[in-house]
């Protein structure tokens, strides 16, 4: 993560700088990007980088969570109010607006794409160690609040589901990542409705 000189830096600054790495890394992989690159962009010294960051990976993982916390703010209207859906009406609209940030925001899109295609990475696997917990609880909740709703089955194992859901939405992602020019077009909604409708069979409570 960043050093306290970083966040010391004017605002402005500290944005030039994260709009430079985030080019960088929309345009090349990982272990493509370059940091004189970045510098370069930036208009910074290559010494006074490493003053804000460790090396390449900082950045990068600082780039992701930041990443995170835009997405998070843009499907707060879902989450604050996912009382009002079923299970899976609440998994649908937020898929969907994960696509729809993916649109508004390229640039990000761009560098999530480029990293699931470096499966087998340090990076990757780096990421994934990260996330994944992470993705783990949010499911682990879901799936409880749906539980005492009865929308779900309550005989499943909770833990291990979420993990199943976390880690087939990793791979839904990554699959278009290889087959498809874009990660956000119309056949990837196809996809999340089929995608929903398959965990809505194995895991929807029976009909009273």
């Amino acid at each position: 993560m960043p050093t306290e000189t970083f966040f010391n830096l004017p605002a402005e600054k500290r944005d030039m700088i994260c709009q430079a790495a985030i080019a960088e890394f929309a345009a090349h992989s990982f272990e493509q990007a370059s940091i004189n690159r970045i510098v370069a962009n930036a208009g910074i010294a290559k010494g006074s980088f490493y003053q804000y960051f460790a090396n390449k990976e900082d950045i990068f993982l600082y780039l992701l969570q930041l990443s995170g916390q835009a997405k998070l703010a843009y499907l707060e209207p879902i989450l604050r109010n996912s009382g009002e859906y079923d299970f899976f009406a609440l998994l649908r609209d937020l898929y969907v607006s994960g696509i729809q940030f993916a649109e508004k925001h390229p640039e990000y899109a761009e560098i999530g794409k480029k990293l699931m295609k470096s499966k087998g990475t340090p990076i990757y696997a780096a990421v994934m160690n990260a996330s994944m917990p992470t993705a783990d609880e949010f499911f682990v909740l879901l799936l409880e609040n749906a539980i005492r709703r009865k929308e779900v089955r309550a005989d499943i194992d909770v833990a291990m589901f979420a993990h199943l859901i976390a880690a087939m939405n990793a791979l839904v992602i990554e699959y278009y990542c290889e087959h498809s020019a874009s990660t956000h077009d119309g056949t990837m909604l196809a996809t999340v409705e089929r995608f929903i409708d398959f965990l809505k069979y194995g895991l929807a409570a029976p009909a009273a």
